[in-house]
């Protein structure tokens, strides 16, 4: 499993169902730009998983899943499995917020490239090295305090599935991938919310974020 397209995904993000929506919910779009902190070096990479595994132990959303990082160092693939990330341009109830995520990759059944079928409309045809991937993201978002502390509005745990490939571009740019995450959980302002996104791009230069929060 190439995992550092997996988190560079983050990808079809926010658009989850961290509660079911009724029918008097009220629902809100969201748009954004993911951009990854591109991991130079290993520990860059061991301080992302150690920040993610100290938020999942807060929480404990993700009980039931086995993170690549669980596994023994000999089973790690070569590129990162974990990464960290801002969304800029985000808004809520009409006004900018700010958002941070981590994310990290989980284990899962899929083949590294897939043996039959061809990839959604959106992946560059000319990319090679086509792979799915699953991961979890924890997003946390404040509004801008001005010169005061900013406040924490919460958090939205997610669970990520995605498709990345490379094209002439990535080079320069890293994957383009195609991701969806759902939401399980949240905290204060999302702890009965509705979450659901989608990123689709180049995720270490700047991928659009767009969803529903409910």
């Amino acid at each position: 499993m190439n995992k550092l397209a997996g988190l560079v995904a983050g990808g079809f993000l926010l658009c989850g169902a961290v509660g079911a929506a009724t029918a008097g919910s009220r629902c809100e779009q969201v748009t954004g730009t993911l951009k990854l902190d591109m991991p130079l070096t290993p520990q860059d990479t061991m301080q992302a998983c150690a920040d993610f595994q100290a938020t999942r132990r807060l929480e404990r959303y993700f009980d039931d899943t086995v993170f690549v990082y669980d596994l023994p160092p000999a089973y790690w693939p070569s590129s990162p499995i974990c990464f960290s990330g801002t969304i800029s341009g985000l808004k809520l109830d009409g006004k900018e917020v700010q958002a941070t995520s981590l994310s990290a990759l989980t284990v899962n059944g899929f083949a590294g490239n897939p043996s039959t079928g061809t990839p959604p409309a959106k992946i560059p045809p000319s990319g090679t090295g086509l792979s799915l991937f699953t991961a979890a993201t924890v997003v946390t978002l404040s509004s801008d305090k001005g010169h005061k502390k900013d406040k924490e509005l919460g958090t939205v745990f997610l669970r990520d599935t995605g498709l990345q490939g490379f094209t002439p571009q990535s080079s320069v740019l890293g994957p383009y991938a195609v991701e969806q995450l759902i939401g399980v959980g949240g905290t204060r302002k999302f702890s009965n919310a509705s979450v659901s996104m989608e990123i689709i791009g180049y995720e270490f230069a700047g991928a659009p974020v767009t969803g529903t929060i409910c």
